[in-house]
């Protein structure tokens, strides 16, 4: 069988401290979604031509290319994971990482952002037009990179996701798209995983092992300065045969290893 070819994708973890724990931000996926249909997952997709425009724009700000290339591992191109990111951020959850032409981070209204969020849904305007209109800049640098996990080669539809962390921008509430997802949550990660290990909550092996390695932190700083002295590894996880299912195991996990 011919190997799909990965789409490259990101993926963004927006955390913040609330009643003295840390919480994180959750979307679900609409029912009628082509993929992860009602799963909770974290704001992200499919890397767009229009990130590849907001780079060349030049409307971003606090990363230059060669140090996001660096970091995520790449000969070019990771600004535009940065910047998919930001925009998978806005058009899910209605938060926007920005700043204006003097670096100020920008705190819009909510009823300028759900403006915003309308015109771009109903294609009045573009991703890199909109910022230019209003003076804007994607803030690239409130961005940390975390992980990077690639579907099976199993799977008829594969990404190869940048994962990155973010501190929530104060002032703004976030709010699912109603098209893509219907519903968003801040909860902590101890208590997605208990949903999820109640059958409650639907979720993808690389959402599970990301709130796994969050659990232990409870301030964003510790996560920040975490992620910030962390190596990141490309995870491949594979589908294998147990017990007359199939069962997604990642490296180290049993089964793993074994000849196809």
């Amino acid at each position: 069988m011919e190997q799909i070819r990965a789409r490259p994708a990101a993926t963004i973890i927006v955390i913040r401290e609330q009643n003295e724990a840390l919480e994180i931000l959750m979307l679900r996926r609409s029912p009628d979604a082509s993929a992860a249909s009602s799963a909770y997952v974290f704001p992200g997709g499919s890397v767009d031509h229009v990130d590849a425009e907001v780079v060349a724009r030049r409307l971003v700000s606090g990363r230059d290319e060669a140090s996001a290339d660096r970091r995520l591992d790449l000969e070019r191109g990771a600004l535009t994971y940065y910047c998919a990111a930001l925009r998978e951020l806005f058009e899910e959850a209605g938060i926007l990482v920005a700043v204006d032409a003097s670096g100020e981070r920008v705190a819009p209204r909510g009823a300028e952002l759900a403006s915003w969020r309308e015109e771009l849904a109903g294609l009045k305007v573009s991703w890199s037009e909109l910022l230019a209109r209003e003076g804007l800049r994607l803030a690239l640098d409130e961005l940390h990179y975390m992980a990077h996990w690639v579907t099976p080669v199993t799977r008829p539809r594969r990404y190869d996701t940048r994962f990155f962390v973010a501190r929530a921008p104060a002032g703004q509430p976030a709010r699912a798209d109603g098209i893509e997802t219907t519903e968003h949550v801040w909860v902590t990660a101890d208590a997605a995983l208990r949903h999820f290990e109640a059958a409650q909550w639907r979720m993808l092996v690389p959402t599970v092992h990301t709130l796994s390695a969050l659990a232990p932190m409870r301030r964003v700083e510790e996560v920040l300065r975490h992620v910030a002295s962390s190596t990141v590894r490309r995870t491949q996880p594979r589908e294998i045969e147990r017990d007359g299912r199939v069962v997604v195991v990642v490296p180290g996990e049993e089964g793993y290893d074994d000849e196809s």
